[in-house]
């Protein structure tokens, strides 16, 4: 039985956040016997850095407060390594002002740099991954994870973050290779989560991010952190408290019995419900069978697409360059699409540094959707009910 450890914390003052850390994280590593003499890479969610509190990547001040509290309990060496789409992880770490602190603790700041091909584990979906092998040189790892939105997995927790292990110019290939298949995208990064198998996943759950995601949503203050042996069943734990429901990730893991037995300890926040962005792919639950061909046709014509606010845009031309098929192109300084080659990988929209694109359902899956309710509503069609 996997524990999942709550601590409330309503804000990242120092005093906070130590007594926070130490109800979460502290059974956490009490369980593996603790940190004294052991060398330990944190590998934290540093998307970006725009703007103080920045809510797209792990708070500063949570960072430093976490590798404190490791270098008090005796770590030999603490290492941050990361590998953030856009600028490297120190840089990001500079713009958040803690590099000097961070050395005063002699902790490491690096990128990920040793990229190896790994044979999977037998429960895996893929046979081969190539990660930062860098998670293999140390005696723990700790997943250091951010609650956020995210416009194609629904919800970024501790199974998603481990996707930053993968080399850049890899991850825009996985994007194209399964961008149109979300479950696919889904057991890629089950099968990364089974292969590193954190020993310590963290959540920064003070402030996360609801709405237009990863990077470009909006700031919600939730209150808590969360710490457990497992990622997965950390994400399961807090998709509950957030009313998260059938993200592929959980979907895909529960189809392949994964996600192990937990519970939660400590200071459990109330459930609640936070904004999400519109789901990736919605399926009409009618009961009726479509053929392989037309289901491809309806697909393309329901899956919600990216589509750029001009005033918003900055015409700095990054999601042009992110876009893994590259089919969007830049046209007159504003992104022009073109969805029939659109993947639905939402990279545009992950990347772009002013929110100025944002994921909206097609007019016909508007459409159809105000019919499913019209047609509930009026009770025309009972599932499972013959008539």
């Amino acid at each position: 039985m996997v524990k999942i450890h709550y601590s409330r914390a309503e804000n990242y003052s120092p005093a906070v956040l130590d007594e926070a850390l130490k109800k979460s994280v502290g059974p956490v590593l009490a369980g593996i016997g603790g940190v004294a003499g052991k060398k330990v890479m944190i590998k934290p969610n540093l998307l970006e850095y725009r703007k103080e509190n920045d809510p797209a990547s792990v708070h500063p001040q949570l960072l430093t407060a976490l590798c404190r509290m490791l270098k008090d309990g005796g770590a030999a060496e603490i290492a941050v390594i990361e590998n953030p789409a856009v600028r490297t992880a120190d840089m990001i770490i500079k713009a958040m002002n803690i590099m000097p602190e961070l050395e005063c603790m002699g902790v490491k700041v690096a990128n990920c740099a040793k990229y190896t091909k790994f044979p999977m584990p037998e429960a895996s979906r893929y046979h081969q991954l190539e990660l930062a092998g860098e998670f293999r040189e140390y005696d723990l790892v700790i997943n250091f994870a951010k609650a956020k939105t995210h416009a194609m997995m629904t919800f970024t927790g501790g199974v998603k973050n481990l996707f930053g292990l993968v080399r850049g110019s890899e991850r825009l290939s996985w994007h194209l290779a399964v961008g149109r298949n979300f479950d696919d995208f889904a057991d890629m990064l089950l099968d990364i989560y089974l292969l590193v198998a954190p020993q310590v996943t963290l959540l920064d759950g003070i402030t996360g991010m609801e709405g237009n995601g990863p990077g470009s949503g909006d700031a919600v203050e939730l209150g808590f952190l969360c710490a457990a042996s497992d990622a997965l069943a950390l994400d399961a734990s807090v998709s509950e408290r957030l009313g998260i429901a059938g993200t592929p990730v959980l979907k895909q893991a529960a189809r392949r019995m994964l996600i192990p037995e937990y519970c939660n300890c400590g200071e459990v926040p109330a459930a609640r419900t936070i904004k999400l962005p519109e789901p990736p792919e919605k399926k009409l639950e009618w009961g009726v069978y479509f053929p392989v061909k037309l289901r491809k046709l309806l697909r393309g014509m329901l899956l919600s697409k990216p589509v750029v606010n001009r005033k918003m845009c900055i015409s700095c031309g990054l999601c042009a360059q992110k876009c893994p098929p590259q089919t969007l192109k830049m046209h007159h300084g504003i992104p022009k699409f073109d969805y029939p080659g659109c993947i639905r990988c939402y990279c545009c929209q992950e990347f772009c540094p002013k929110g100025a694109i944002t994921v909206v359902p097609s007019r016909t899956l508007t459409l159809l959707s105000m019919l499913e309710r019209i047609i509930r509503k009026l009770n025309i069609y009972r599932p499972g009910k013959r008539r």
